[in-house]
């Protein structure tokens, strides 16, 4: 049989032919990537064989390699050759060598085809490799993703023989008398992937002779159903998503119309910020309980169950600078942010109401200046109670103010201990403009 015309219609489907198209080979030396090389030659496209040598095999892996030099002669193609150290990156990059070798080879290929002048990295994958990729997926625990075994295109990197089952390369090979290279250690079921291979697999194919076939067309039905699926989500995170930057924040109650998925859309939600599978159940947990101030963190991330809203941003470092301020000090950069400040005489001409400026009687203020993180404690007269106190801890809770915030709070007091501004919220009674003030200090705080 031959291959040659199924896999051009194939490629021509998928828009991968066209003048001038240049095609970089991965071949590994086997019975797969040997079967494409021989069907690029079959169809008189240009390519270049392109061999990693991981070193992982002794001589039959420098045999591996004399191999493919020899077949891209044969061909009259140019030859690439990259050799690793994979043990070594592997322990250096705390890898398993599997993985290792897999970051080196596309690293190295993706260099070589720019630098070439290569359109696409074509590997050798078929139908049965993604049929093991699903069942894999799915034994390990898997979302919507897993299902759709191997894309047929990733970025430059194409997969020609993804339309065609293992036994279809077997036949063409025998057919064409084509050599290749055997590796002994695609028999041993140690490995996960050979196990289904050689184990698994067999089995449902006695349960369904047609095994390939249905789970083509099921893999063909899971990729469509992952389609809607992520429309779904995109509806949904138009609505929930009550802002991005600086923060993250979630609108609880329309996350809660969709309570049967609400797994799967925190998921889609909140992976992004490193939050794993259990982790997002977790929250999910708490999103149906009175969870308010729950908080949750991934790697790099801290996530607040804040009301009606789901909260997240970068985990904050612990912070116990104290700054002293000046009338000579102009800017004072924080974790944050920049506190500026300037004098002004006579009585400023307008009055902003941004919260993050405040605009303080230059007659109240007593130098040097403090500016610190909130206490427990902390009590001041916000303005517009008519000078009476209030613990901040109680300002926070009256005004709603979230953990995460009052965590990164500041205050700047004067030098008698009198809290002149809580950064971002309220000036202190005492440091209000007068009609009698004859100068003022205007403070700016300008966060990330």
């Amino acid at each position: 049989m031959s291959l040659s015309e199924p896999m051009r219609a194939y490629m021509q489907q998928a828009g991968w032919l066209s003048p001038d198209t240049r095609y970089l080979l991965a071949v590994s030396g086997g019975l797969d990537s040997c079967a494409m090389a021989a069907l690029f030659a079959e169809l008189g496209l240009e390519v270049g064989l392109a061999h990693c040598n991981f070193q992982l095999r002794g001589e039959a892996a420098d045999k591996d390699a004399q191999f493919v030099r020899d077949l891209a002669n044969a061909l009259g193609a140019p030859f690439y050759l990259a050799t690793f150290d994979t043990a070594a990156y592997a322990k250096q990059q705390g890898l398993s060598v599997q993985m290792a070798a897999r970051e080196l080879r596309y690293d190295w290929l993706e260099g070589t085809r720019r630098d070439k002048g290569y359109t696409y990295i074509a590997t050798a994958h078929h139908l049965d490799d993604s049929i093991e990729t699903l069942l894999y997926n799915m034994t390990q625990g898997c979302g919507i993703r897993g299902l759709h075994g191997i894309p047929s295109a990733q970025g430059p990197v194409i997969r020609p023989l993804l339309f065609a089952e293992r036994r279809e390369i077997a036949a063409y090979a025998k057919q064409q008398g084509l050599a290749y290279r055997e590796d002994h250690t695609n028999a041993e079921t140690k490995y996960r992937r050979n196990f289904l291979r050689h184990k698994v697999i067999p089995l449902l194919r006695e349960l369904n002779p047609n095994f390939e076939q249905t789970m083509a067309a099921n893999i063909h039905r899971f990729r469509e159903t992952e389609y809607l699926y992520q429309q779904m989500v995109r509806q949904v995170a138009q609505e929930a998503i009550l802002e991005q930057m600086p923060r993250f924040r979630l609108s609880i109650p329309a996350l809660l119309k969709h309570r049967p998925a609400l797994g799967s859309l925190l998921y889609e939600l909140l992976q992004p910020y490193g939050f794993n599978t259990a982790q997002v159940q977790d929250i999910a947990w708490a999103l149906s309980a009175p969870a308010n101030g729950q908080q949750f963190f991934s790697t790099d991330y801290q996530l607040l169950i804040d009301r009606e809203n789901i909260i997240v941003e970068e985990r904050a470092e612990s912070e116990e600078a104290v700054y002293t301020i000046t009338p000579d000090s102009t800017s004072i950069r924080l974790p944050e942010g920049r506190l500026g400040l300037h004098r002004a005489e006579g009585q400023p001409d307008r009055f902003s109401a941004d919260p993050n400026q405040a605009i303080l009687s230059a007659e109240a203020l007593e130098f040097p200046l403090t500016l610190r993180r909130w206490q427990a404690g902390d009590r001041f007269q916000p303005f517009g109670m008519g000078g009476q106190h209030q613990k901040l801890q109680d300002f926070f809770n009256n005004n709603k103010v979230s953990r995460f915030d009052k965590a990164k709070a500041w205050v700047l007091e004067d030098q008698s201990g009198r809290i002149a501004w809580l950064v971002g919220y309220r000036i202190g009674h005492e440091f209000r403009l007068t009609p009698d003030s004859k100068a003022h200090w205007v403070l700016k705080y300008e966060p990330h």
